[in-house]
């Protein structure tokens, strides 16, 4: 992760330090003492909305809905940043408590599952290929296992659903047999769709391993075997054959088409961006590269090619496009030898032009660790001190 998760550590806190201090629905006392701050569906309080999900009913509710939000919650608060996480939680546990009430029954409801329930959600959109390592009991011996994120998220989304439609038949009385199933399907819905948006329209970074370019990736694949079941040799010349067994050869000018699909034009504007590279034209490179970032998934130059371009971007002070193309050279070339330098050049980004005050942090704190030469430790130093001035600290 980039940046520590101070929100999720401050939520995780604040569920067990209310539950441990009696605000709780465990036992009559606790019940009495917490009715009033549950979520009523029949007389819904605004404060409610948010209150219900600060409660537990017992300690093994509570337990269970922490193991989620520390194994889940981390990584999507790096995602989010801070403000953006802590919005979003409670965002989610509002709509995943409309979707019990609109879903579900009249039975008072208490618990972060709804929240949790989008966090998850988002995870799944955000790392499905991180795994995780699960615990299951094989008769008196715990076995761990580790499974990709995305099988163990899609079967937690679509077990709720089902048991939310078995609810919603009655096949359940009072909610699930006790557990709100409507609530966590909510959730989970909207942890989903939040996540998806906010990638496709990139307020949250892109990478390769996000769910959006796993389909991206399973579409080229999918046109790549169709092309070969078509009859193209991709290793040589080999024409395809028509219908009647017969082969066909299509003539025509390569150089005086204008590329008809998104995979030709980005094959076109990469060879023109390393033309414009080889001539040392950058104005053109940089201009042919925001063309590549606004048509492709993901689009990554070669190591060389990606720092000249942002160096060029950060120099013309077009300073979003600068930190943007550093920030897909950190996301491909980790193994860089200066890879400080590019923290550093990611910091004055977002401190000084930017102000993006936590990622500014995050990097120059990063950018310290490993720089070795005095000058640009100062440079880092007064920056980050200029950074935690600007946030008031």
């Amino acid at each position: 992760m980039t940046r520590t998760p101070w929100a999720n550590y401050a939520l995780l806190a604040v569920n067990v330090a209310l539950y441990f201090l009696g605000y709780n629905a465990a036992g009559k006392a606790g019940f009495e003492r917490v009715f009033r701050y549950m979520l009523h569906p029949d007389d819904p309080m605004l404060v409610q909305f948010f209150s219900s999900m600060f409660l537990h009913g017992n300690f093994g509710h509570l337990l269970g809905n922490m193991v989620f939000l520390w194994v889940f919650g981390n990584a999507v608060n790096d995602k989010f940043g801070q403000a953006g996480y802590l919005a979003f939680y409670l965002a989610g546990g509002v709509l995943a408590a409309m979707g019990y009430m609109l879903l579900s029954g009249s039975a008072p409801v208490v618990g972060a599952s709804g929240a949790i329930s989008a966090v998850t959600g988002a995870y799944l959109v955000l790392l499905p290929r991180s795994r995780i390592t699960v615990l299951a009991l094989l008769i008196y011996v715990l076995m761990p296992f580790d499974i990709p994120s995305l099988y163990f998220l899609m079967f937690q989304f679509l077990w709720n659903v089902a048991l939310t439609t078995f609810d919603l038949a009655g096949k359940y009385a009072g909610g699930g047999g006790g557990v709100a199933y409507a609530a966590h399907s909510a959730g989970y819905v909207f942890g989903i769709v939040v996540a998806a948006i906010l990638l496709a329209v990139r307020v949250l970074p892109r990478d390769a391993y996000d769910l959006l370019s796993l389909f991206s990736a399973g579409r080229r694949k999918a046109q790549y075997r169709r092309m070969v079941a078509e009859g193209h040799d991709p290793f040589g010349f080999s024409p395809r054959l028509r219908s009647d067994g017969a082969r066909r050869v299509d003539s025509k000018t390569v150089e005086q088409e204008t590329p008809d699909t998104p995979a030709a034009r980005e094959l076109l504007l990469r060879r023109e961006i390393g033309e414009a590279l080889v001539r040392r034209d950058l104005p053109t490179a940089a201009s042919k590269y925001l063309e590549l970032v606004q048509l492709a998934d993901d689009p990554v130059l070669s190591r060389q090619h990606q720092l000249d371009v942002a160096n060029y971007l950060m120099g013309n002070e077009q300073h979003a496009a600068a930190a943007d193309a550093y920030q897909r050279f950190l996301a491909h070339y980790g193994d860089y030898e200066h890879l400080a330098d590019i923290y550093l050049m990611l910091g004055l980004l977002y401190g000084r032009y930017l102000h993006q005050y936590d990622r500014a942090e995050s990097c120059l704190l990063q950018a310290i660790e490993s720089l070795h030469d005095p000058r640009k430790l100062e440079l880092a130093r007064a920056d980050l001190a200029g950074v935690r001035q600007a946030r008031g600290e």
